[in-house]
């Protein structure tokens, strides 16, 4: 989206300020690196949400993405009772709050460039195509969301389900979407993480016929060295095309507060990949 494509991430900057206030959270985190991404040598970005924090009505808004043409923001009204919230406008997709890529976490500007794998259609399209600008209904309790969006410049209608729940050892997420557009087709994904040794290992498939992408498998394992210094490995392969796959390994370098240096290298698409970014979370 190419409209107030800045706004929800410079308001990041502002996080500090708002969350000391008692009307508005948010969720996620900002940063700014640089990378041998094509297209994303030096990017300012993150992923995030924020939300008015009292019942009845209010705003959520947020981004996900890098300042410039790769990125989706979101927007709606909202009516929240319990831990129950509606929201109307462009909310974010319920096929991306749940089972979520790990890449995106340990070099964003990589995730950037394989959005066809594991995340909504509304965002795949947001990012690789024009006038791609969606907007609908959502509904989210704690651990479920499910969302409805229309782009009508594209004549596609996206529902989007969610949810996760424990199991024994096991976190379980798993999502679904339905697109109708050109041709009906879906995405779905299914995430198990669980504590092994100092870490923690996550498996995410990703079936992703509505993106015109491959099924593919993610495997990350997350663990500390110490605490100030934490390692991600992770291997991102489609099915049907294991050489364009990724292998990433990531560096968490806690510095003060919520305050990181993030670095990360690899290899995808036969190309040598590295990152490095000052990080905020919130």
């Amino acid at each position: 989206m190419k409209t107030l494509t800045a706004l929800p991430l410079i308001l990041t900057c502002l996080t500090g300020t708002a969350q000391a206030q008692s009307w508005l959270t948010g969720d996620g985190w900002i940063g700014l690196g640089a990378s041998t991404v094509e297209d994303q040598d030096l990017w300012l970005g993150g992923d995030g949400t924020w939300t008015t924090t009292w019942d009845g009505l209010g705003l959520s808004f947020g981004a996900f993405g890098t300042v410039g043409r790769t990125h989706e923001t979101y927007g709606a009204l909202s009516y929240s009772f319990g831990s129950a919230r509606i929201e109307a406008g462009n909310p974010r997709p319920a096929y991306d709050s749940f089972a979520r890529p790990l890449i995106s976490d340990v070099m964003l500007p990589e995730a950037l460039a394989r959005t066809d794998t594991g995340f909504s259609r509304l965002t795949d399209g947001a990012i690789t195509e024009d006038k791609f600008l969606p907007y609908g209904l959502r509904y989210a309790n704690t651990d479920m969301a499910v969302s409805l969006h229309y782009v009508d410049d594209h004549d596609t209608t996206v529902l989007g389900l969610g949810g996760g729940w424990n199991a024994g050892a096991w976190r379980i997420e798993t999502a679904l979407e339905y697109v109708d557009g050109d041709d009906s087709d879906a995405n779905a994904k299914l995430q198990g993480s669980r504590a092994l040794g100092p870490g923690a290992f996550t498996g995410t498939l990703s079936y992703n016929e509505a993106n015109d992408a491959p099924t593919a498998m993610e495997l990350a394992y997350r663990h500390s060295l110490n605490d100030r210094v934490a390692l991600t490995e992770l291997v991102s392969v489609p099915f049907e095309a294991p050489e364009n796959g990724v292998a990433l390994l990531g560096a968490n370098i806690y510095l003060r507060g919520a305050t990181s240096l993030d670095l990360s290298g690899g290899y995808g698409d036969g190309d040598g990949l590295a990152n490095a970014a000052i990080r905020f979370e919130f």
